[in-house]
């Protein structure tokens, strides 16, 4: 069996194409080298120096692979097929001709050994994202090309895949396990106001030892999510039970019609003061709700998730060990692993992180999650209104450096009870948000600029237009009452006039806008939540 599968790869394959390619796939000097060396580079430029350290133990762990299938095969003692049967392979001619090996044992392959312990080193012990899968791939087609070769039995690159996958494994647990040496920070150029982040194995660590002293808020906007109500509570306190610092819980019900309201403000009663219900006097939509939350917050540190279940509250206090102890202002959740359905939700979300993430130059991954850890003196800054929750990483860019600004991988969860909010209808004003958080994060402080270089453009152009049939009848007679040039030069010119003038307008507006901040895009019901001094109103430690 073994040999009648070599023979059918090795002669029912053949094509000249695959007979360079797999020649030089199977080449260390002209592939695997090559690949090592950017996969170095691209590491280090996308996560920084540390990743230099987990690449010098993969290397470490490959080697050692490579040592033990050289003891394995002096071990085994089985011959490889290019010696075995050579007569019946398909000669391939040209450089395809050459030894058939350093060792003629061929139990198990070495090649095999090493790309597979490569590939499950990234893929359980790295965050370098690309590689994981890719690598793979790249090891499937080396295993490939030595049967295509004739230089392994299938027998001996599986077994060789095995233990190179048994290696990979044992290399990826010893970097996990002394992840202190070998954490890889994230790297962002101090140029850029790109801002990517990545989350490995490594990275999740316990921050709760090293928080420093805080307070916590989380707000949680809810629109008709009545069954909810209760598992949601209970599983924030849950989360939080042995938190090590003050926190309070602000759950904002948006005028909800299915009893959600009252439910809250009974469950409200029930935990104590550290709980409080706000009722908006009606619908106004998740970002006004989740603005009058941010707004009626108290702590150092706020924290906010949907009140859908499908946020995971235990998330929380490594979201804010990460905002603490890297000194950021914003940690987004990243749903890395979606419980959606993939056409109607992730595929679309995908690709509107993208647009979103090119507009506004501040890429992450997943815009829309709701979970999110701000810190509070940053946040209380931002005004939100529309859609805009989902681009509060943009706003916040305009506050603060985009490199403190960064993603996790957050838990997500099937929704069980209620019906998803979104829709078509709510992705089109998301686009047209899109289009107005442009314009705002470019000419925010000065419209002037914007509607001055229209304006400049039109002028310019129709001042030529006019000047050109100045010209043409003075020197040459020429009859430009009844041409059409002479009324778009004119209409030009008006057009030019108008931008000026609205660009004027609009620096005047922004000056009125950036001095008042009195109106509020939401209602609160006026005998909802609590009036609490600073001091009271706290879920204490022990308690």
């Amino acid at each position: 069996m073994d040999e009648h599968l070599l023979l059918w790869i090795n002669q029912g394959w053949s094509h000249p194409f695959l007979d360079g390619f797999f020649w030089w796939v199977s080449q260390r000097g002209w592939f695997a080298l090559p690949l090592a060396g950017f996969l170095l580079y691209d590491s280090i430029r996308r996560y920084g120096p540390a990743s230099g350290k987990l690449f010098l133990l993969l290397v470490v762990t490959v080697a050692c692979g490579d040592l033990l299938g050289g003891v394995l095969k002096d071990l085994f003692d089985e011959p490889r097929p290019c010696q075995a049967i050579f007569e019946q392979l398909r000669g391939f001619g040209g450089p395809l001709v050459g030894p058939c090996g350093s060792d003629p044992n061929g139990m198990p392959s070495n090649h095999a050994i090493n790309f597979f312990a490569a590939a499950t080193f990234v893929a359980f012990a790295t965050p370098w994202r690309g590689w994981r899968s890719g690598l793979f791939f790249i090891a499937v087609l080396v295993a490939l090309s030595r049967i295509y070769l004739g230089k392994h039995y299938p027998s001996q690159v599986l077994a060789g895949a095995a233990i190179g996958g048994l290696i990979g494994g044992l290399g990826a647990w010893l970097a996990i396990r002394y992840q202190a040496l070998f954490t890889v920070t994230r790297a962002v150029a101090g140029d850029t106001s790109e801002v990517p982040a990545t989350e490995s194995f490594m990275s999740r660590i316990d921050h709760h030892a090293a928080l420093p002293p805080h307070r916590l808020s989380l707000v949680v906007p809810l629109y008709n999510e009545l069954d909810n109500v209760a598992p949601l509570l209970a599983g924030i306190h849950q989360a939080l039970a042995v938190y090590p610092y003050p926190w309070e819980l602000i759950a904002v019900d948006d005028g909800s019609t299915d009893g959600t309201a009252e439910r809250l403000s009974e469950e409200a009663k029930r935990y104590g003061p550290h709980m409080r219900a706000l009722i908006l006097q009606r619908n106004f939509g998740q970002t006004a709700a989740m603005q009058a939350g941010i707004d009626a917050a108290r702590g150092d540190v706020i924290a906010t998730l949907d009140g859908d279940l499908q946020n995971d509250p235990s998330d929380i206090p490594r979201l804010v060990g990460r905002l603490l102890t890297e000194e950021l202002d914003l940690v987004v959740g990243w749903r890395q692993q979606r419980q959606d359905n993939v056409w109607l939700r992730t595929i679309p979300s995908r690709i509107a992180n993208r647009l979103i993430g090119n507009i506004t130059g501040v890429r992450l991954h997943d815009y829309g999650c709701s979970l999110k850890v701000y810190r509070s003196a940053v946040i209380k800054q931002v005004r939100l209104y529309g859609e805009m929750h989902r681009f509060i990483p943009a706003w916040m860019s305009v506050r603060t450096a985009p490199s403190r600004i960064r993603e996790e991988v957050v838990n997500h969860r099937a929704r069980v009870h209620g019906e998803s909010k979104y829709g078509i209808g709510r992705a089109f004003r998301v686009v047209v948000d899109l289009l107005s958080v442009y314009f705002f994060l470019r000419f925010l402080t000065r419209p002037g600029h914007f509607f001055g270089r229209i304006g400049l453009a039109s002028g310019g152009v129709g001042l030529l237009i006019l000047f050109d049939l100045l010209v043409q009848k003075l020197f040459f007679a020429a009859n430009i009452g009844t041409r059409p040039l002479l009324l778009v030069g004119v209409l030009l010119v008006l057009m030019a006039v108008q931008f000026l003038t609205t660009g004027v307008l609009s620096e005047l507006i922004t000056r009125t806008y950036l001095s008042s901040s009195a109106n509020s895009s939401y209602a609160v019901r006026p005998d909802s939540g609590l009036a609490l001094t600073p001091d009271a109103g706290w879920q204490m430690p022990d308690g």
